[in-house]
């Protein structure tokens, strides 16, 4: 009786742990943003892919707001009428396209990276690693785009709508599309909420290539000028095939 209640209880603490466990690796992104170099430490040891789907999911869902809240400023001129392009029928085409085109973005994005800093890391002689755990580790770094496309979807609330002699969006000819990217830049430009949002591009990436730096010393145990380093050319691949996040 006593050993059956000792296995009972080893499950039970066995399922608790396993549990404990799975919540802590689902919070892992949050953990990157606040604690890089103790939780990079922790992936180093214990690569989660757990938490990748939590941040996939924050990702994703944060980019779409974005999607919305910018085509809530859009004003187009239909059958006479201005109508709002949430209310046209060529809205959830675009929403579609535009948010898989973003998924696809992102995943390239992260594997060129990846790949870049995991190649690069093979030179600097430290501690090796498998290509799948770099590519898990290095996903996380993924984390402040959470924050830069929640930075964004505000700044599209934030502003005003425009106006334009379009029925349909986006345009299409080249005469329109000059027209809206200057009606655009002359609405939108001079306000101090869209320069903050363009300026944090910068502010982002520069906070991706710190986070970058942190993850390669952590996983590979080099000095600080390596991996600054490995993390410059490992970021070159995406920079120069895709520009700024």
């Amino acid at each position: 009786m006593s050993n059956k209640k000792t296995k009972a209880e080893e499950t039970a603490t066995e399922s608790q742990a396993t549990k404990s466990s799975t919540a802590m690796d689902l919070i892992l992104p949050f953990k990157v943003l606040v604690m890089p170099l103790g939780t990079f430490r922790q992936l180093a040891q214990r690569p989660a892919a757990k938490g990748l789907v939590t941040l996939a999911v924050l990702i994703l869902l944060v980019s779409a707001l974005g999607h919305y809240a910018s085509a809530t400023k859009i004003i187009l001129r239909v059958d006479g009428q201005w109508t709002s392009f949430l209310a046209t029928s060529g809205f959830a085409d675009w929403f579609t396209r535009t948010f898989a085109q973003t998924a696809l973005y992102i995943l390239m994005y992260w594997f060129m990276f990846a790949l870049g800093l995991a190649l690069a890391g093979r030179f600097s002689k430290g501690r090796e690693t498998t290509l799948r755990n770099s590519f898990v580790i290095f996903g996380y770094l993924l984390s402040v785009l959470v924050v830069l496309y929640a930075v964004r979807a505000v700044m599209y609330l934030a502003l005003p709508s425009i106006s334009f002699e379009i029925s349909s969006w986006p345009p299409s000819e080249q005469v329109e599309i000059d027209n809206v990217v200057t009606l655009m830049s002359e609405t939108w430009r001079p306000l101090f909420i869209y320069q903050f949002g363009m300026y944090f591009s910068l502010v982002a990436f520069a906070w991706l290539v710190l986070l970058g730096g942190v993850a390669v010393k952590t996983m590979r145990e080099i000095s600080w000028a390596k991996a600054s380093a490995v993390t410059f050319v490992g970021f070159l691949f995406p920079v120069v095939l895709f520009g700024l996040p």
